[in-house]
């Protein structure tokens, strides 16, 4: 959750460039709050797209903004997702396969920065039967499962429980401590006093 607020040294700026329309000052703070909201949405999806193996769409997708009023001078970027799935990331190879043209092995990503691992219970041993594998539902939805051992399908008890494996959440990889947050959050101070400027330009004529 990302807030846009003004301090006092700002308004009291404002109204010393608006001169005698110094009453629009409010009007001009929420403009430039939600343009600033708005082009930070669009930054979030840049830079997670940049650090991780997800679409800018997907990202954009989970976001939010709570706009700034005349009344109310904040306004809120919010992102909302469960946990992502690793299929939503970089498989390889991605293709369903039935039988024995199943691969033997699997490789899976969430940053771009890393490289692709094997999706196996036991990483390193060799036969591993708890390989990852692509599965594709009745559906259509298509993911990347792997048996769990000792646990069993309530629909058909004779065959092994298949989980679907997950990456972290967009909120996750946007967040203030390890995500993107720490890349973006200069660059939207920056704009919001640009946006100050434009507006001020803009109600001055």
């Amino acid at each position: 959750m990302i807030h846009f607020q003004v301090d006092m040294q700002d308004l009291t700026r404002i109204e010393s460039a608006l001169g005698m329309m110094k009453d629009k000052t409010k009007y001009v703070l929420r403009a430039a709050i939600n343009t600033t909201a708005k082009q930070t949405v669009t930054l979030l999806a840049d830079e997670a797209n940049r650090e991780y193996y997800i679409s800018k769409a997907k990202v954009r997708k989970t976001l939010s903004i709570d706009r700034a009023t005349v009344g109310t001078l904040t306004a809120i970027v919010t992102s909302a997702e469960p946990v992502n799935e690793l299929y939503d990331f970089k498989v390889s190879p991605r293709t369903y396969i039935r039988g024995s043209g199943v691969p033997r092995g699997y490789k899976g990503n969430v940053r771009r920065d890393k490289n692709a691992g094997s999706l196996v219970l036991k990483p390193g041993s060799g036969g591993d039967q708890y390989r990852a594998f692509v599965v594709k539902y009745k559906s259509g939805h298509m993911t990347v499962g792997q048996r769990v051992p000792g646990k069993r399908m309530k629909s058909q008890p004779d065959k092994e429980f298949v989980k679907s494996l997950l990456s972290p959440s967009t909120p996750n990889m946007l967040g203030y401590e390890e995500g993107v947050y720490g890349v973006v959050e200069p660059q939207m101070y920056d704009m919001l006093q640009r946006n100050i400027q434009k507006q001020i330009r803009r109600f001055l004529g």
